[in-house]
């Protein structure tokens, strides 16, 4: 794959209102606090993290968000394709209308086409493209911008990711009793009971050229569907191994290349273990440090494979431990994780339906 740039990114998340916010937060390893929702078919509460609105709404922040990494310098958008990327498409939408017309009608619906249109109006990007692949949205959209930019279709390709908190998502989780009863989100514990969900919108720019100051180089990376099962993946970790191997085929990097693994860490029981076994498979006796972030952002779902990319890359030199690490399933770190400047990271996004993907990136923070 032709290595492409991310020159720059926002975030904002339950974990901090910008990129650098949540970055510092990180560090400092302090989980936020998620809010309770009750959940109708048990009459209990589920936890729920939610990110800051400041009295905005879902197209605000993204503007905002847009606005933060274009930084109001980079003149025409002509240029520049723009990737939307989400699960909850327009399902925020619907469930305000219905409410406010006391039920749901036909002419209420949108979808996320229009949204991404909408953007594309607003700002004038040359074209607009949309994906849902369920948690590999986000990172399937770098990969196709990655993709576009090396065919020569576009000089600049905007990734924007967004999971809102929407009540279909909340309470589909938890009717299939995916979500945590505790409100102890433990990827990977033996006793780890269910994910949290959390809302996130994240931005980032992709270019051929690094810019001023990039954030980090996206080497390579791949995606594929598991059709061994209708909603999740290998349990033996087959298909993951393969698809982390083509990824790292991909960017033409070794194991002995990768200074992290960035794991996806649901905490549900089938992913868990299909994602331990496709990491010994592949890492075999040399198994690189290894972290997981839900527990600091929630499970963002679309967005995740942009919003943990991005804190990961921000946060490379000080990734946070977990306190139970010494009892999990994978030999995960209790102490903070620092990933040297010429060490790979590899990121997995394992998603619902068995669209799994991996990416390899390289900071750029702090090189020339």
């Amino acid at each position: 794959m032709t290595p492409v740039y991310l020159q720059r990114g926002a975030l904002l998340s339950a974990l901090g209102a910008d990129l650098h916010a949540a970055g510092m937060a990180l560090r400092q390893g302090a989980l936020p606090a998620p809010s309770p929702f009750l959940l109708h078919e048990l009459q209990q509460p589920r936890p729920y993290l939610y990110a800051s609105s400041n009295g905005e709404s879902r197209d605000e922040h993204c503007d905002r968000l847009i606005g933060e990494v274009l930084d109001n310098t980079s003149g025409k958008l002509d240029d520049c394709l723009l990737i939307v990327a989400s699960t909850s498409l327009d399902i925020d939408d619907l469930e305000q209308r219905a409410a406010a017309a006391g039920g749901f009608r036909l002419e209420h619906s949108t979808s996320l086409d229009l949204l991404a249109e909408r953007s594309r109006q607003r700002w004038g990007f040359a074209d607009a493209f949309t994906l849902n692949t369920a948690c590999t949205s986000a990172a399937n959209a770098l990969l196709y911008g990655a993709r576009m930019l090396a065919a020569g279709l576009y000089e600049r390709v905007l990734v924007l990711a967004f999971e809102t908190p929407s009540a279909v998502a909340r309470q589909g989780f938890g009717a299939l009793d995916l979500t945590s009863p505790s409100g102890a989100y433990r990827p990977f514990h033996p006793e780890r009971d269910g994910l949290i969900l959390g809302e996130a919108y994240a931005v980032t720019l992709l270019a051929r050229e690094p810019g001023d100051a990039p954030l980090a180089k996206l080497l390579g990376g791949f995606s594929a569907c598991d059709t061994s099962n209708l909603t999740t993946t290998r349990e033996d970790g087959s298909h993951i191994d393969w698809v982390m191997r083509e990824a790292l085929r991909s960017a033409g990097a070794s194991i002995e290349q990768i200074g992290l693994v960035k794991l996806h860490g649901t905490a549900t029981a089938a992913n868990d273990r299909a994602e331990s076994n496709g990491v010994r498979r592949l890492f075999g006796d040399y198994l690189p440090p290894l972290c997981v972030l839900k527990p600091w952002l929630g499970h963002t779902l679309g967005a995740c494979g942009l919003s943990e990319t991005l804190l990961m890359m921000e946060s490379c030199d000080h990734l946070p431990g977990l306190d139970y690490a010494d009892q999990a399933l994978l030999p995960l770190h209790a102490s903070p994780i620092a990933v040297a400047g010429d060490r790979l990271l590899l990121a997995n996004f394992f998603g619902f339906g068995g669209n799994n993907a991996s990416l390899v990136l390289q900071s750029c923070q702090g090189s020339d």
